[in-house]
């Protein structure tokens, strides 16, 4: 699934804690698309279309017409309306909130009333569960209507 085109048929994209994708947000913005990042890290307070913030606990304009949630593990749930893209995995970082392991858990968690597609990429590299199992390194992407 490639989120970038996708986010190219929309007029206003929201970026959720997606680390640093200045050159797609750049990219995007020279298309007339309103793309913008929200990040809790620090490392972003001057980056140009970031908005520095915890968008969880934190009051901050999430209005979109395309919501991309980079990494749901690393947040709770957080209330999101109008079309959007999920993507967890299931690495159980520390610090992560809740690791993903599958489509129906984001569905579920997002309460999505419609599925427009799904996309899992496994990688060669094995992760190593809470219960100190391997497991193959899975992303769990989902792009629906919230």
């Amino acid at each position: 699934m490639n989120i970038k085109h996708i986010a190219m048929n929309y007029d206003k994209v929201l970026f959720l804690a997606c680390n640093d994708i200045l050159e797609d947000l750049e990219e995007l913005r020279a298309l007339d698309i309103e793309a913008t990042a929200i990040d809790y890290d620090p490392k972003f307070k001057r980056k140009p279309h970031y908005i520095n913030k915890d968008f969880v606990f934190d009051e901050v304009d999430m209005s979109a017409d395309l919501t991309i949630h980079m990494n749901v593990e690393k947040t709770y749930p957080v209330k999101l309306s109008g079309d959007v893209i999920l993507r967890g995995d299931n690495e159980e970082h520390n610090g992560d909130c809740w690791p993903i392991y599958s489509f129906d858990q984001l569905i579920r968690a997002y309460n999505l009333k419609e599925v427009y597609q799904t996309y899992n990429s496994e990688d060669t590299k094995l992760t190593r569960n809470i219960n100190n199992s391997l497991l193959p390194k899975q992303h769990f992407i989902v792009y629906g209507r919230a």
